[in-house]
């Protein structure tokens, strides 16, 4: 019943072929047994203890390999070593079928009328040892495992060290001489044990359903790297992710302190000084500029003394270029590439405030194309934006890292350029102008040409905040359409006494 329950719900779980072969083989040999103690019918003498023996020289080999599966290690369950496995089975059953023949099996014991094997030859011993062999790997194995788990998945494998152990252990007392039942095998006895006690384990603590990860899938595989330092501060354990970003192996490292580990990240150094909980975000250059979200947890032992830290790194550099890139657009103006005024007031109160400490002045230069209103009616708009785009190209290419270059609005652009005077301005927009002028338009816009007036203030000449500066140059480009487009002017006292009267 237990086998059929395995298979049944439990097919695809890691163990469970192994384990349902062996239920199987349990209830084979426990059935031809008890037919045999019955006398049931058969076509020569004994012939229900050598069917017996079919299910016997596979339960060994079922137990180590449910016990590999169980504990992460099927992977050395490779065909190779199955079939080998298979070898031994097939050379015992050859030799006990063949006995009569060469006595290499029950050896010179009479095996008419007996329930069990009294002594044996070189083939029955030879398969008793290899058999105890095979069982105790798979014990010392779930003996591990168990070791290395707790909770619900440790009394799933004490379930199935106890269901095991009986059968093996009547058996061993059997071989060495303990034999309560006259004439007969006191093994298949336990069979019934074994069979409740795994079915205990799968229906009450869900045995082959809820299987834990073994640690080395579990760390090894993972994305995220990480590290094992001790209480001094030396690196005592790594997993590949870590030793792909450290550039290190593990051998070459574990042992060191943590200071020669990232000797080349001060800031990973600093961040793992705190013993305390500690998460902060580093950026490396591996090989390029990189950025971690590192977390650091302590380690204690069950008496809360500190034996060492967890450090667990991710890398978010993607998302800090994915924000950088969402900051762009934010202060960008997505047809013409230029910052937008957004931007352009954030950082307008910073270089005022430079300039005031630094003594050193600024210029604004407004800059509006002539009759673009024009140019959309008689062109189309994909017309003026080619041109709005070309303007601001044009203003890209000709300034400094250090100028500031927005989209104010509409057909209207500023360019703050620091530590320029306005006649220096003056040039700079002169060339931007004529530069305009003399620009190609694609074929289809050939037609579309366009001017630019420019109006120009200075800080402090003009104005001691950002709204007077860029209102005068606002104004000096009134005039300058005022004086017939497509030219440069700087406001003055001039400008100033003739906009008083207007």
């Amino acid at each position: 019943m237990t086998g059929v329950l395995i298979l049944q719900t439990r097919r695809t779980a890691s163990g469970s072929i192994p384990l349902g072969i062996f239920m199987f083989s349990l209830s084979w040999w426990d059935l031809t047994y008890s037919l045999f103690w019955a006398n049931a019918a058969a076509p020569y003498p004994n012939f229900w203890l050598y069917i017996t023996y079919l299910s016997a020289v596979v339960v060994p080999a079922t137990i180590m390999m449910f016990a590999l599966q169980l504990s992460g290690l099927g992977h050395l369950l490779k065909r190779p070593f199955i079939l080998a496995l298979c070898i031994e089975p097939l050379l015992v059953l050859i030799g006990l079928f063949t006995d009569p023949r060469h006595g290499l099996f029950f050896g010179a014991t009479p095996i008419e009328k007996i329930g069990m094997i009294m002594g044996g030859g070189p083939i029955f011993w030879a398969n008793v040892i290899y058999s105890y062999l095979l069982i105790l790997i798979g014990y010392v194995v779930l003996v591990r495992r168990s070791m290395q788990t707790s909770g619900i998945y440790r009394k799933q494998i004490v379930v199935i060290l106890i269901a095991i152990g009986l059968p093996w252990l009547s058996s061993l007392l059997f071989v060495i001489g303990f034999r309560p039942f006259p004439n007969a095998d006191n093994t298949p006895l336990t069979f019934t044990i074994a069979g409740l006690g795994l079915t205990y384990a799968l229906l009450h603590y869900r045995l082959l359903n809820i299987i834990p990860i073994a640690r080395h899938v579990l760390i090894e595989n993972m994305s995220d790297g990480l590290l094992v330092l001790d209480s001094q501060n030396r690196l005592v354990d790594i997993n590949p992710a870590a030793e792909q970003v450290l550039r290190l192996t593990k051998k070459s490292r574990i042992g060191q302190p943590v200071e020669d580990v990232f000797s080349d990240w001060s800031d990973v150094v600093k961040a793992l000084s705190e013993v305390n909980n500690t998460r902060v975000e580093v950026s490396i250059d591996y090989p390029s500029r990189a950025y971690l979200d590192l977390k650091v947890s302590p380690l204690y032992d069950k008496n809360r003394n500190l034996i060492g830290r967890l450090v667990v790194w991710r890398d978010i550099t993607p998302l800090k270029k994915a924000q950088a890139e969402l900051q762009e657009q934010v202060i960008r103006d997505p047809l013409t590439g230029l910052y937008n005024r957004r931007y352009l007031q954030e950082r307008l109160e910073h270089e005022l405030a430079r300039a005031r400490r630094e003594n050193q002045p600024i210029s604004f230069v407004m800059i509006d194309i002539d009759h673009f209103k024009k140019v959309n009616d008689t062109f189309g708009h994909n017309a003026g934006d080619v041109i709005l785009q070309k303007l601001a190209t044009q203003l890209l290419s000709r300034t400094r890292i250090g100028d500031i270059v927005c989209r104010y609005g509409g057909e209207e652009f500023l360019a703050v350029l620091p530590n320029v005077t306005a006649e220096t301005a003056y040039q700079v927009a002169e060339r931007w102008r004529k530069l305009f002028l003399g620009s190609t338009m694609p074929l289809e816009y050939i037609d579309a040409k366009a001017t630019v007036s420019c109006g120009i203030s200075e800080f402090p000449l003009h104005g001691n905040t950002s709204e007077e500066l860029v209102s005068t140059a606002d104004k000096a480009l009134y005039y300058a359409k005022q004086a017939g487009r497509n030219r440069v002017m700087i406001w003055n006292h001039e400008l100033r006494d003739q906009f008083a009267r207007e």
